[in-house]
């Protein structure tokens, strides 16, 4: 752990980036924070509670978080580590200490999808649309592991392989929501979840305000869909404004409160999509028409397959053996079918064509 222990206690603590970094530019690293007696904190500006906490750091809960770290394989990276990446480093006040299980590689291009935890089946689809698509293009996935739109951006940028990084309000220890700690397994295949938060720490309200900004921070613009006039997927967007990212709403129904945030959004000047090649054409990113028409071809190919093989009663297990396709890609295409009409779920997980 060598000097990471420095860091890990400090966030421990509760040490802010912007204090630290005030303290480190009148320091020669961050072992000597620990060297310095309280006149001397208090000197450079650090409150009398945190610089008592700072002098008697090895009374803090280290070695049980450490342990936890090693037994997860959870990586921690510092801002000063080269694995941080740039795109976050440019906002106001970046985590100065990241939790990582996954991939270390969180500098690709990417883009956030949040919005509401109580969405529409529209909304739901469009989540999956945008998401799924957008990473088949190689564009990673940001969104927050939440209910709803969250789970759904996740679920569609798995059902294509891609790479998605779910970004929590709270330590590994207390993963939230539970329901979706099978996500996590799939996540960290390709992707990465991450957190700045220590292990120990409960999912509190006041801490997602803080997740929505790294969710921000690491995108290079931000879908909203569908979301209430006093959604959390609204704090992410005004987050985005601040740091300098784009911002874009899926416009929604005016008779529907989940429509309210969004519609809003598109008042004050968020770029109204309809489609995830609108993303691409705002950043200016090239598809060539033929690599459109594969994936299309692909993709149709696929539920053709499946409604053929759905002419029987078939229990899902039974279906993974016949497609050959993972859950995790099968089961959204047998969501998207059963909201169409095209096939329904019978009890005990069995599925067959109407």
């Amino acid at each position: 752990m060598d000097k990471k222990i420095y860091w890990i206690a400090l966030n421990l603590i509760g040490f802010s980036y912007i204090k630290l970094k005030r303290l480190l530019s009148e320091l020669k690293d961050i072992e000597e924070i620990f060297t310095l007696d309280l006149k001397k904190l208090t000197e450079l500006g650090v409150k009398k509670n945190i610089a008592e906490k700072i002098i008697k750091w090895e009374n803090l809960p280290l070695k049980e978080e450490i342990e936890f770290i090693e037994k997860e394989g959870i990586k921690v990276i510092t801002i000063e580590d080269p694995e941080y990446p740039e795109i976050l480093k440019q906002i106001y006040d970046p985590p100065f200490l990241l939790y990582v299980k996954g991939s270390t590689n969180l500098e690709n291009f990417s883009i956030g999808i949040v919005g509401t935890r109580n969405p529409s089946i529209y909304g739901l689809k469009m989540a999956e649309k945008f998401a799924s698509e957008l990473a088949s293009y190689g564009i990673t996935i940001i969104s927050g592991l939440a209910r709803g739109i969250d789970t759904a951006a996740h679920t569609g940028t798995l059902r294509v392989n891609g790479k998605t990084i779910g970004v929590m309000g709270s330590g590994f220890k207390n993963f939230y929501p539970p329901e979706n700690k099978r996500l996590e397994r799939e996540i960290i295949k390709n992707g990465a979840i991450i957190t700045e938060f220590p292990s120990f720490v409960f999912p509190e309200k006041y801490n997602f305000p803080k997740r929505n900004r790294i969710i921000s921070g690491l995108s290079r613009g931000v879908i909203i869909i569908e979301a209430g006039p006093k959604s959390g997927a609204l704090i992410t967007a005004n987050f985005a404004l601040e740091q300098g990212r784009e911002v874009f709403a899926l416009p929604g129904r005016v008779d529907t409160l989940y429509s309210k945030g969004t519609n809003k959004l598109l008042k004050e000047g968020a770029y109204l999509i309809e489609e995830p090649k609108d993303i691409l054409d705002i950043f200016n990113i090239k598809i060539e028409k033929e690599d459109l028409l594969k994936k299309e071809k692909k993709k149709i190919d696929e539920v053709d397959k499946l409604i053929k093989i759905l002419e029987q009663p078939l229990q899902l297990e039974e279906i993974i053996i016949k497609t050959g396709l993972k859950a995790q890609l099968l089961l959204p295409i047998l969501t998207k079918l059963q909201i169409e009409g095209i096939i329904e779920e019978l009890p005990g997980k069995i599925y067959r064509k109407k």
